[in-house]
């Protein structure tokens, strides 16, 4: 009866230990979720209403320049840059995460083999008489074997895949930073020659009003005064001269630094020869596509994932685990007893584990459930930036078109003003205060309309980065599977 008593008891205790032990606590759940339908729903006026129709970006966007200075600079950063080598390692960072993720499912097998001399004393020599030599020899193999009953290696390996995903897109989008920013930079120098060449015209002006003013005061027509004015205003135009040289400098610089060779390579650059376009390039169907060829919205969906998986490994944790271990070898004292029959040993054992206290567990998975919230957060945190970023860049390109035609009139109004007023001052017929308005609204008008080229440049630039700058994830099944996913079809034409 007592055998029977204790056999029942130790029965009942590990029943309740099992349902104890395999409780998932059904409090912990993600709170936030994908709003990747109702964003895009909100997001349609703006880009239906645009006037524009194009191509997404191609890869080698920037050929469309054709400028092989430009195309040799981005080709060198894509090699040298520091932003790029950073992007790679952390690629191959979680490459080697997915090996190991991997060797989970795979059994430990070593071998091992040892020759063991030692000194027993009294209380370790059996006969009890001390003072003895020993030596121990041995060679086997150990086995051992985690049962993957709940999943959980699986969703450890699901998880560094996509975080391996997620790093190769990542990478992706460090190409596409890197080759907007040095565009943008090598549009930047180009806008700045012009502006030295703005700054050269207007000393040669301001040169020809102080050789008026002084064939003027020669013949007693004006003052000195006058003169002062005049030789004070060629200051201030060669004043401006060494300050678009220094920008240009400067500008030089930056770029010699993003391709990542140091600021020498700064003197072989010579001025751009950028073919500009004056068209805005921007799709049909923005909204429906705009997931697969936005790098960091298809990297947030990976990372969605990942920490989705990480959920399941968490939970998995909270369950019984088998594992099965062997050993398999020769021990033996004597040195010519080794292999024989009386020297094998072996060994087999299975064993359970059982969580019985889950704090830590219950801390685990509440971290892991943050970091799928987080996840979460930061996808559509970019998924909302990306369509806000579209449409503003839209509705500044629509405005900086509107204002060049405004530019192009003032600048032609202006240059008709300057040299109607150049010729009555020649002859005697106008003041030279006069010559100075007229020429100073020319060169504001001059520099309006090359400030507003440079920026509906820098905005197609930005454009193209927002529309992924040339990213094709179509490649990747995996990919679209996990973007369909998350995204509904939204047609969205855009009619010119």
């Amino acid at each position: 009866m007592v055998v029977k008593a204790t056999a029942f008891a130790a029965v009942v205790f590990t029943s309740v230990t099992f349902l104890f032990g395999c409780s998932v606590p059904g409090d912990i759940q993600p709170l936030n979720k994908m709003h990747t339908e109702p964003i895009l729903a909100h997001s349609q006026h703006t880009i239906q209403n645009s006037s524009f129709q194009a191509e997404w970006p191609q890869q080698h966007w920037w050929l469309s320049f054709n400028d092989p200075q430009l195309n040799h600079l981005i080709q060198q950063s894509l090699e040298y840059s520091p932003t790029i080598q950073l992007a790679r390692a952390r690629l191959s960072r979680a490459n080697a995460l997915v090996v190991q993720a991997d060797s989970l499912f795979d059994p430990t097998l070593s071998a091992q083999t040892y020759m063991r001399r030692s000194r027993l004393s009294r209380q370790e020599d059996y006969s009890m008489q001390g003072n003895r030599y020993s030596t121990s020899r041995g060679l086997g193999l150990d086995f051992s074997y985690s049962f993957d009953l709940w999943g959980g290696n699986r969703a450890a390996w699901e998880a560094a895949v996509d975080s391996e995903k997620a790093a190769e897109v990542d990478h992706q989008s460090a190409r596409i930073m890197l080759s907007t920013d040095i565009v943008a930079e090598y549009v930047r120098l180009s806008n700045a020659y012009k502006l030295l060449e703005l700054a050269k015209k207007d000393r040669s002006r301001s040169e020809r009003i102080v050789e008026i003013t002084q064939g003027l005061l020669e013949h007693g027509l004006t003052s000195e005064d006058r003169l002062y004015i005049a030789q004070s205003s060629l200051a201030t135009a060669q004043q401006k001269v060494k300050k678009r040289l220094l920008m240009i400098h400067q500008i030089k610089n930056a770029l010699a630094i993003s391709v990542g060779q140091g600021t020498d390579i700064a003197d072989t650059i010579t001025p751009p020869e950028l073919s500009l376009d004056p068209g805005i390039p921007l799709p049909e169907e923005l909204p429906a596509n705009l997931m697969s060829h936005r790098p960091d919205i298809i990297a947030a969906l990976w990372r969605v994932e990942a920490a989705s998986q990480n959920i399941k490994v968490a939970k998995s944790r909270f369950y019984p685990n088998f594992n099965l271990s062997a050993m398999a070898g020769v021990k033996s004292l004597l040195g010519d007893a080794v292999f024989t029959d009386v020297s094998r040993s072996w060994n087999v054992t299975p064993a359970i584990s059982l969580p019985l206290f889950q704090r830590e567990l219950k801390a685990n998975l509440l971290e892991r459930t943050s970091d799928y919230d987080e996840a979460v957060a930061q996808y559509n945190q970019i998924l909302i930036g990306a369509l806000g970023d579209i449409a503003d860049h839209i509705l500044t390109l629509q405005s900086i078109q509107a204002q060049l035609k405004d530019a192009s009139q003032s600048l032609l109004l202006a240059e008709k003003s300057y040299h109607i007023t150049e010729k009555r001052y020649q002859a005697g017929m106008g003041s030279q205060l006069e010559v100075l308005r007229s020429e100073q609204q020319l060169l504001l008008a001059e520099s309006e309309l090359i400030d507003l080229k440079n920026q509906r440049e820098e905005v197609k630039i930005s454009l193209v980065r927002s529309l992924g700058g040339g990213y094709q994830s179509s490649a990747s099944s995996e990919t679209k599977s996990v973007a369909t996913t998350y995204m509904p079809v939204v047609n969205m034409s855009i009619v010119e």
